[in-house]
């Protein structure tokens, strides 16, 4: 069973014949309110969408209908790009082949706490020679480690009224993207509803914990980013995904960040769900160590964080955030498991990157990034839950 925070497209076979040359083309090239007194966000709220999200599934017939391209459709990128063309726009969905075959025969089927719903009016592509664009609206949910070679691939379907969404796991996606498509095409996301693929071309919603909420990829934003975002939010949300833009999203990235980054990398290495990971004293101690860090370095980089201090973040961490999510296994754990390669450097590895940068230590960051890297280069499997 795939998890939607997995963003089920990896390199070795996205697009196996498409993106191959295109890969091997740039070898050579590169890789260019809680105790602050604000507001809590990332609460986790289950039950019914209208209770957790104010959903709605009525098309607005004022709305105008895009050309939408979901780079990576996985669990993650089917929901948003099989809700999307339900509400009528034009969607292509560019994946994994076993996944997509299924799609293209039967339809996608969506199902779970947003409903049941057969979406037939898809189209599929794995050559991107077929792709025609501009597109208005490019979602990207790949994996993080194959952003570089995403932002390459799109930039002959980018427009001048293109925007280019980052959807995935992890910190510096977009600053790839806004490199390559310019940074006034690009927004990144935080996306905190669960969703997995049962069976290929069945993909269910599992629960919502928030908005996605969107903003600029980086700072100093024109009127014309602004536009592009608000018309995307809205499609999304006539679509029947909760979605709201905002001015500044890297606070929700960076608050995503710190709780993949305490419990993904020690869950993968111990073979445990994060329930197991909580109830030791030891891992919590490695746990607060991570955060800590991980705050600092934001702090560094002056990410205004709705949070005063790390021990404001740690009490929502233990209280609010965790619990609710003791039983999960981490999508780490289940690269690992699967012989794949992780999302590690775009977390941990990224806060010790950051915190090089800024000079702020990260020893507990740095061991979790070296250790997971041994995982994956050795293969050796632990026993897990």
């Amino acid at each position: 069973m795939l998890r939607a925070g997995e963003n089920e497209v990896v390199a070795d076979d996205l697009l196996q014949a498409a993106l191959q040359p295109l890969k091997a083309a740039l070898v050579s090239q590169g890789d260019p309110p809680n105790k602050s007194g604000r507001p809590r966000f990332g609460q986790v709220r289950c039950g019914p969408p209208t209770a957790c999200c104010n959903i709605t599934l009525t098309p607005d017939p004022e709305a105008g209908k895009l050309h939408i391209l979901v780079f990576g459709a996985g669990a993650l990128g089917s929901v948003f790009g099989g809700l999307l063309a339900r509400a009528g726009n034009d969607v292509v969905l560019v994946g994994r082949p076993w996944h997509l075959d299924a799609v293209t025969r039967e339809g996608l089927l969506i199902e779970g706490i947003w409903g049941r719903h057969r979406v037939s009016n898809l189209r599929v592509v794995y050559d991107l020679a077929e792709l025609r664009g501009p597109f208005a609206l490019i979602l990207v949910t790949v994996k993080a480690y194959d952003t570089s070679v995403a932002a390459r691939a799109i930039q002959p379907f980018v427009g001048p009224d293109t925007l280019v969404v980052s959807l995935q796991n992890g910190l510096g996606n977009a600053e790839i993207l806004a490199a390559s498509v310019g940074k006034e095409k690009c927004a990144a996301g935080r996306v905190i509803f669960g969703a997995e693929i049962v069976t290929p071309g069945r993909v269910q919603v599992t629960v919502c914990a928030d908005d996605v909420v969107i903003g600029p990829a980086l700072p100093q934003a024109g009127a014309a980013l602004r536009h592009s975002i608000a018309r995307a939010v809205a499609i999304i949300k006539e679509a029947g995904i909760p979605c709201r833009a905002v001015e500044d999203v890297q606070p929700y990235l960076w608050a995503k960040a710190f709780y993949n980054c305490a419990l993904n990398p020690l869950g993968a290495l111990l073979g445990v769900n994060y329930g197991r990971v909580h109830d030791n004293p030891h891992t919590r101690r490695i746990m607060n160590g991570v955060i800590r860090e991980a705050f600092a370095v934001a702090v560094s980089k002056g990410i205004k964080l709705p949070w005063q201090d790390a021990d404001a973040y740690l009490d929502d961490f233990y209280t609010v955030l965790l619990p609710p999510t003791r039983d999960h296994r981490p999508s780490m754990l289940q690269d690992l498991e699967r012989g794949r390669r992780t999302e590690i450097d775009a977390l941990n590895g990224k806060i010790v990157a950051y915190g090089r940068e800024t000079g702020t230590p990260t020893p507990y960051n740095e061991v979790l990034t070296n250790l997971v890297h041994f995982r994956e280069i050795s293969g050796k499997e632990f026993a897990s839950d």
